[in-house]
């Protein structure tokens, strides 16, 4: 199966449960809006890519006047939750399409929100989206770094060690760019004044099996799937508990990027 399609179907089935589990998807969201405030001091054309379940893209309605927004998703499960979070308004235009492959049109603003990160082509994308801006337009996105779930990926290795397995399944996140690769695919793809920012935000459940499930719910999982079994699952709690446990609850860090980058 296409990566692109697998990503697609991992959030789509979760469209209902994904609103209930993103806080920290809404911080990363919140921050953004705060950084892009001049942008949105008058009415602009803007173009949100991964809409989602349409948290960011109320917000921008509300901050942005009278302005034009272009809300897309690569799927129409989502957009149809953005939609009803929404309501009926004539200054959104809706589109199921690949965040990667759409670049038309001429934009005083495009922004995402944990998005980037599943991105297949970045520097490719990063270009388009240069050349769909207006001059002096702005990019702004927030994204989530490779230090994301740090303890999980660390309690994989330790798990499939000690059942002597040659390797431990992959950990998504450890593929994901940090805040320098982006800077440099930024300027590599014609964008001045880059503005970087980084923060560890650490999220704490009661156990590990209710963070897994959270991140089910939330369609975050590897888009390329490794079945592993039983034992190296009870292994994965195991060692996940024994070293990260404190108060009462296991921690999960993420790392959140967010970005501004100009025209």
């Amino acid at each position: 199966m296409d990566i692109k399609e697998s990503i697609r179907r991992n959030f789509a089935r979760r469209a209902g449960s994904y609103d209930r589990h993103a806080d920290v998807q809404r911080l990363m969201a919140q921050g953004l809006l705060a950084r892009v405030q001049e942008e949105l001091a008058h009415p602009r054309r803007i173009l949100e890519v991964g809409c989602g379940t349409g948290y960011l893209t109320a917000l921008l309605c509300r901050s942005n006047g009278g302005g034009e927004l272009v809300a897309l998703d690569l799927d129409a499960a989502l957009i149809e939750e953005a939609r009803r979070r929404l309501g009926p308004d004539a200054r959104v235009s809706w589109l199921v399409t690949d965040g990667e492959s759409f670049s038309q049109g001429d934009f005083d603003l495009i922004i995402a929100n944990a998005t980037f990160q599943w991105f297949t082509q970045p520097g490719a994308t990063l270009r388009a989206y240069f050349q769909a801006l207006s001059p002096g337009g702005c990019l702004a996105f927030s994204t989530l770094g490779p230090e994301t779930f740090g303890e999980l990926d660390v309690s994989m290795r330790q798990a499939a060690a000690a059942m002597n397995l040659e390797t431990a399944p992959e950990i998504t996140a450890r593929r994901f760019l940090n805040s320098r690769d982006w800077e440099d695919l930024l300027t590599r793809a014609g964008f001045s004044r880059v503005q970087m920012a980084r923060q560890i935000i650490t999220a704490h459940f009661p156990n590990v099996p209710d963070f897994l499930r959270a991140l089910k719910a939330l369609g975050a999982t590897n888009p390329r799937p490794r079945p592993f079994s039983p034992r190296l699952f009870n292994a994965l709690i195991q060692a996940y508990e024994a070293r990260f446990r404190q108060n009462g609850s296991v921690p999960v860090t993420y790392e959140v990027i967010w970005s501004l980058a100009r025209k």
